[in-house]
């Protein structure tokens, strides 16, 4: 039986995935395109060829952050839920996929600043958060019971946000997969 190969991730994708790892421990302002290309294993024309700058790539991420949330959205099985179900197994979806890559836990509070300071990041930023509304907001319209769909998603995502902003910013105080189906039930009146 023959050997199976190992396929190393294409150039684009080691670069997205270096930048995303230096951005988030280094900082977006500390790194450079030669950092980045030194880090993915590639050469600076490799990188330029891929992306017009570093700029470019943070973009990218912010891209790569909007389909994750896209998988987790289409990935739930919502048929007779009630709407607080719905939120706690889809917000549990989003914990558990930023738990298992905490750089994109990090990358948020870059994404967040860099949103100041850029109006390209702010509107892709602004396209994520847009996104994750229209997911609580199909999870809604799910709900057996009537509910006003558009505040329950400003709910959910606001939730949650702050939530998964204050683990990036001190993970040894809260534990988010934990404090989510509590947070919900607190909400609904419950325990």
């Amino acid at each position: 039986m023959a050997k199976r190969r190992r396929t190393k991730p294409d150039a684009k994708t080691r670069i997205v995935e270096a930048a995303l790892r230096l951005f988030s421990t280094r900082g977006y302002e500390a790194t450079s395109v030669a950092v980045i290309a030194r880090e993915a294993k590639v050469s600076r024309a490799t990188f330029y060829r891929h992306f017009k700058d570093k700029r470019e790539v943070l973009l990218t991420l912010l891209s790569t952050w909007h389909d994750l949330m896209e998988w987790i959205r289409r990935s739930g099985t919502p048929e007779g839920r009630s709407l607080w179900e719905l939120l706690e197994a889809a917000g549990l979806g989003v914990i558990d996929a930023l738990l298992a890559t905490p750089v994109l836990l990090r990358a948020e509070l870059l994404f967040l600043y860099l949103a100041l300071h850029d109006d390209d990041t702010r509107a892709a930023l602004a396209e994520t958060f847009r996104a994750a509304r229209t997911a609580a907001r199909d999870l809604a319209e799910l709900s057996p019971a009537p509910v006003d769909v558009d505040t329950a998603a400003v709910f959910a995502v606001a939730l949650l946000e702050g939530l998964l902003i204050q683990y990036a910013v001190d993970p040894e105080a809260i534990d988010p997969a934990e404090l989510w189906p509590r947070l919900l039930r607190l909400c609904r009146g419950g325990d």
